[in-house]
């Protein structure tokens, strides 16, 4: 079940010990995407870093810690994005901490139309969902493009999280599934990995669909 407000969240790893480890999102994401594919219930996972633990405070726990019972498991959400490429082919990719679609050829935030899906606050430097929860059971959704001067003062402002709201930007709160189309393609980058192009997507939000132990 989803957090809600005033309750506590979390649990101590007592027993339950993880059957691996990953460092990073994508290594996360990549590992619940096996088990979805094989439709299968993903055992508790340690994470040691990445935009996710950080948004969890980043605990100094490494791994021999949480094999020894140290730590937190945690609930978590996980966004789903699904797209068609221009064979035809359906694609649907678990993302853990961020989604990002972008029309910029170079990928650069805000240059062209961007869309970011956020399950995490940070994305690297930038606290890009200052009120992001990864187990609210909603993604954190941004939708505009910025001129150039706008561009230099979110990306610097970003950093602490103070650039939201923005007139250029529409925020949302995502539940259920959002489609999303465009003029000229998106380019992809779940947890920072490119996985693919189109110019019509939808992301859903996944509660509960994993556990992670930090």
């Amino acid at each position: 079940m989803t957090i809600r407000k005033g309750e506590t969240w979390g649990e101590p790893a007592g027993i339950e010990r993880p059957s691996e480890f990953v460092s990073t999102d994508s290594e996360l994401a990549a590992v619940l995407q096996g088990y979805r594919n094989s439709q299968t219930v993903a055992p508790v996972i340690g994470l040691l870093g990445g935009s996710l633990h950080r948004t969890l405070g980043a605990p100094q726990r490494d791994e021999a810690a949480l094999r020894a019972g140290q730590g937190y498991i945690y609930p978590i959400d996980v966004g789903i994005l699904e797209f068609s490429d221009t064979q035809g082919e359906e694609h649907e990719v678990v993302f853990v901490a961020h989604l990002l679609a972008l029309t910029d050829p170079r990928s650069r935030l805000w240059k062209g139309r961007t869309v970011v899906a956020m399950n995490a606050a940070f994305l690297d430097d930038l606290n890009l969902a200052p009120k992001s929860h990864p187990n609210d059971g909603r993604l954190d959704v941004t939708d505009g493009q910025l001129n150039r001067s706008q561009r230099k003062q979110a990306l610097r402002r970003a950093v602490s999280g103070s650039h939201l709201p923005h007139p250029a930007l529409i925020e949302q709160r995502v539940s259920n599934r959002l489609e999303i189309r465009g003029n000229t393609e998106f380019r992809f980058l779940a947890d920072g990995r490119p996985c693919g192009a189109a110019r019509q997507f939808s992301i859903t939000c996944s509660p509960d669909a994993a556990r992670i132990l930090l």
